[in-house]
């Protein structure tokens, strides 16, 4: 009896143990401690292989990784494809490579330089006189009677605006090839050297003159350049002369034959009273030359400024800029990049800017009686023509140029466009802030609808808008009346030229607003 209630309650026991012991091992099976756990915190790069085509085949391969419990295939670095396009960061979501990041890092830079240097054509002579080092208290008063930016590259050729960033990369990936293909610190720091080594600008004021031609002084002086920029890159002042007359850089706007004339009798020495001077304040002109070096010149351009590579390094193995790593750079630099690694960088987003006798022959068809700050919004919309990208819902966020960001590369708008810039709206809110310090509470084209006062169009003078709503809305400022009717205007064009363009329409449109008197 006694030997039968022991079975009984070692049978329990065992039977007790036993769910007991399978429901810790199954419980052991689902911990993980922090032992286990993998460690993300010291990984730098993940590396995936992507199919080179459009940035949407580019886009589902990512996701389709991001959803397999393994870790991404490993890429191998290669001399003939851009490798920073396949690697991303710790913690990104893979929306963006570390190309592209570095892309958008070099772009920011092209948009500040090229800012700085219309901003300063914008500025009074006494200001830039003060930036030159120069003796400015003669300048007081003064305004440029004439502003010339040309470009050149390493050779003294003359060029328009464009972006190198394509090149310096193709630089940086032959050269990290060799020393770490996917160190993006140490990638980023060279091109950034070598961008600063690429771009040089200098900056002359010439003597006051007077309307009867006599001088005054002696106040040229020139901005000193990058020490790393090559000398021969810029052109002596002769040869910018004499370029100057060849070459006429033919912006968007508009030949104005009538205009023409008037402007001839109104400059001629005959119908110059004598006692000039005393009417005239006199006038300086300003002239802006800017190198952006390339790969135009192998012994001039971007390679003999790149004091990094330059030299053999055995201990990587790096051969120096030899012919066959010179070959794989500019190959890297010659291909489609969009195509290739879904990197749209886009060599100029300064498209046909109005040259100083374009903006002369408009400004002369302005009404005498016009105000000075009507004058200024004119000036200023002008001078913006070809240098700042339309871009969907742009908005200023500041006056002037700089601090915009203007052409630096951001997410495609509803069109695809990836420069940074303004909507039509934005620019004429951009134009009153930056050239009358005026910004303007609405910058859509349903609150300018509303703003200022409504008139009539046969009361329209320059710097006043028309404009249309809806889903087709567009605003643009009034210049002058044509001979037929129709109308020149000055807008940003989501256009073909998705830019600031001079346009002639009819802008038979329901809404014509003066924002001042």
């Amino acid at each position: 009896m006694n030997l039968n209630k022991t079975v009984k309650i070692q049978i329990s026991a065992a039977i007790i143990m036993a769910l007991l012991g399978g429901t810790l091992c199954k419980f052991s099976q689902s911990y993980i401690s922090n032992y286990d756990r993998p460690n993300t915190e010291n990984k730098e790069f993940q590396a995936s292989v992507l199919p080179m085509g459009s940035t949407k085949a580019f886009k589902s391969t990512v996701i389709e990784e991001d959803n397999k419990p393994e870790a991404p295939a490993l890429y191998t670095p290669s001399l003939t494809s851009f490798n920073l396009a396949f690697l991303y960061g710790e913690g990104d979501a893979t929306e963006e490579s570390l190309g592209a990041e570095a892309a958008q890092e070099l772009s920011k830079k092209d948009s500040s330089w090229l800012a700085s240097i219309y901003q300063i054509a914008d500025e009074s002579p006494e200001k830039v006189a003060k930036k030159l080092n120069i003796p400015h208290d003669p300048l007081k008063g003064l305004t440029f009677q004439k502003v010339d930016i040309s470009f050149y590259n390493e050779t003294g050729q003359k060029i328009p605006p464009k972006s190198n960033i394509q090149e310096i990369m193709s630089l940086a990936n032959t050269y990290f090839y060799y020393a770490a293909p996917n160190d993006y610190n140490a990638f980023l720091d060279y091109s950034n050297q070598l961008w600063e080594h690429s771009h040089d600008v200098q900056y002359s004021i010439s003597d006051i003159y007077y309307c009867d031609g006599t001088l005054e002084g002696n106040l040229t002086s020139t901005l000193p350049s990058v020490p790393a920029t090559p000398s021969e890159a810029l052109p002596s002042q002769s040869t910018l002369e004499d370029e100057t007359e060849e070459v006429k850089v033919i912006g968007p706007g508009i030949a104005r034959k009538e205009s023409e004339s008037a402007s001839i009798e109104t400059e001629s020495p005959e119908e110059i009273e004598v006692p000039q001077q005393s009417a005239c304040q006199g006038h300086v002109d300003l002239q802006v030359k800017a190198v952006i070096s390339g790969l135009s010149d192998s012994k001039k351009g971007l390679f003999s400024l790149d004091t990094v590579g330059h030299e053999i390094n055995d201990s990587i193995k790096w051969p120096g800029w030899s012919t066959e790593t010179k070959e794989y750079a500019t190959s890297l630099a010659d291909q489609d990049w969009a195509e290739a690694y879904g990197l749209t960088l886009n060599p100029a987003f300064i498209t046909n800017p109005l040259s100083y006798e374009e903006i002369k022959d408009y400004m002369n068809r302005l009404p005498e009686t016009l105000s000075q700050n009507r004058t200024k919004l004119i000036y200023y919309a002008l001078s913006s023509v070809g240098r700042v990208p339309y871009y969907w819902g742009g908005k200023p966020a500041c006056s002037g140029y700089e601090n915009n960001d203007f052409g630096a590369l951001a997410s495609p708008d509803e069109k695809g466009r990836t420069l940074k810039g303004l909507d039509c709206s934005g620019w004429i809110s951009w134009i009153y802030w930056s050239a009358i310090q005026r910004r303007l509470s609405s910058e859509s084209t349903g609150g300018l609808a509303s703003l200022g006062t409504p008139i009539k169009r046969e009361e329209l003078q320059p710097g006043d808008i028309i404009l249309k709503t809806g889903d087709e809305g567009h605003v643009v400022m009034f210049l002058c009346w044509e001979s037929d009717g129709d109308m020149t205007v000055i807008h940003e064009s989501s256009a073909l030229v998705d830019n600031v363009t001079v346009t002639k329409m009819s802008a038979n449109w329901p809404y014509v607003r003066k924002l001042i008197d």
